[in-house]
């Protein structure tokens, strides 16, 4: 009893848990972000991802791609910033294809949210848990 007590408290409180806002999500190190890190100034969109702290995936990065192709490593808590040519796009997350023991999974699985990008523009996507892996489009 006292177990289904703390993992209901542990719940409630995750819930009332306060995502980041952009300006208080870490940048992504250097090291993990993998592509679309340099600017064509007028040219390129930008794409904001931030990931959400969470419970299920605490300690394990998640991959993120553009159009069907890795383009960074995220922990909970950063954002990673992208320079995309306009047009039609697909933002996903999934699995880390580089992850072993607990962290590994099925790297096939991913989720992705379609977007249209012009020149100028700039678009944020959070990661979150809900009640599993998704991304979203964001205002913050």
């Amino acid at each position: 009893m006292r177990t289904l007590i703390t993992a209901t408290v542990i719940a409630l409180l995750y819930g009332c848990a306060t995502p980041p806002t952009i300006e208080e999500a870490v940048p992504a190190p250097s090291d993990r972000l993998l592509r679309y890190q340099a600017e064509d100034k007028g040219k390129d969109a930008t794409v904001t991802v931030i990931r959400e702290g969470d419970v299920n995936g605490a300690g394990c990065l998640f991959a993120i791609f553009v159009d069907g192709e890795m383009v960074a490593r995220m922990a909970g808590d950063e954002k990673a910033r992208f320079y995309l040519k306009p047009g039609r796009k697909l933002i996903g997350v999934g699995m880390d294809p580089q992850a072993t023991g607990r962290c590994g999974g099925n790297s096939r699985f991913r989720r992705e949210v379609a977007t249209w990008l012009e020149a100028g523009e700039h678009q944020t996507f959070r990661i979150a848990f809900q009640p599993m892996l998704d991304i979203r489009p964001s205002s913050y």
